[in-house]
Formats: structure tokens, C-alpha cells, sequence
């Protein structure tokens, strides 16, 4: 079942999401669910509380570093080597592309849904995602990475965007 994805300004996005306390049947179906969203909008990774829901679970698929199809419950950055700064987009914010600065590298430890604990390193794109999804399980968007310029570049876009998820517009 596809989920509605909130846009910026949904008071939803700015709350700290709760850890995962047991993997029920509901929590697996919310991955399978996730991962559908993400692929009819496009996208690399989704977490909870994009489609309403504050919980610590994220989703992504990253083909091109080799990580492919992955859902991470109660994820935590264990380690980050060097920064660099890469283009990132976001559901939440359609349309609007910033420079980020990331950890080109880090290591991750999360649960499975089958309830395995693992950690893997991962670099690249696969490393940006997590930590974007990561932020969006804190409260931190993608808004909050850009520079004082860049807002008052995209000021009209983000002030129509919010007024439209405070409404309750979905995507």
C-alpha cells in the first residue's frame, strides 16, 4: 500500500522519532509499504516520519554502490570519515536540489526487519542517504543544511512549499 509522503511544513517532520521497541507484523508491513512509496516517487530512501509516522525505521535502495534494497530499524551512526559536499534532493521537498556536506564514508549499525542486529560501512551516495534519513528521524531537514544564501535563493519556493504542508497537502 502506497503511503501519502509530507511535504515541509508538516509539524510531523520536526519531531524526534521513537526507537522501535519490538518488529511486529505491523512494523514489517510499514518497511514493505516504505519501500513502495519510495519507488513510485522516485526515490533513494524514505524514513518514518515522511509518511507520518515518528519512528525510527528508514528504507533506501542505492543500486549504484552496491548496497541495493536495504530497511534499517533504529539506525545508528557508529563512525564517519571525511566530509564532502554533495548535491542532495529530498521527497519531502520536491523540486529543490542543495550542496550538502556529509560524511563520505561511515559506519551504520541498525536492526533488520527480521530482527538481525548488523553494521556495514558504506561510502558515497549509499552514506549520504543514511544520514539524510538519519536527520529526518531527529527532526533535521533538509532546510536546516542550507546556507543563508541558498535560503533567500529558494525563499518563494520554501514559503509556498511549507504553507502547502502545513495545510496537510500530501504528495
Amino acid at each position: 500500500m502506497r503511503l501519502e509522503i509530507r511535504l515541509f511544513g508538516d509539524e510531523v517532520l520536526r519531531q524526534k522519532a521513537v526507537g522501535v521497541v519490538k518488529i511486529t507484523p505491523e512494523i514489517k508491513a510499514l518497511v514493505e509499504n516504505m519501500f513502495e512509496t519510495m519507488y513510485f516517487h522516485q526515490g533513494l530512501g524514505l524514513a518514518g516520519p515522511q509518511v507520518g509516522v515518528p519512528l525510527r525505521i528508514t528504507v533506501m535502495d542505492i543500486l549504484q554502490e552496491g548496497t541495493g534494497r536495504i530497511a534499517m530499524i533504529n539506525p545508528a551512526i557508529l563512525d564517519t570519515g571525511p566530509c564532502e559536499t554533495m548535491e542532495e534532493g529530498c521527497l519531502s521537498f520536491p523540486e529543490v536540489v542543495v550542496p550538502v556536506e556529509r560524511a563520505a564514508t561511515i559506519t551504520v549499525e541498525f536492526t533488520t526487519p527480521g530482527g538481525k542486529r548488523k553494521s556495514a560501512r558504506m561510502s558515497g551516495v549509499a552514506a549520504q542517504a543514511v544520514q539524510h534519513e538519519i536527520d529526518h528521524l531527529d527532526g533535521v531537514l533538509l532546510v536546516d543544511h542550507m546556507g543563508a544564501a541558498r535560503r533567500a535563493l529558494l525563499a518563494g519556493r520554501l514559503r509556498r512549499l511549507r504553507a502547502r504542508g502545513a495545510k496537510g497537502e500530501r504528495r
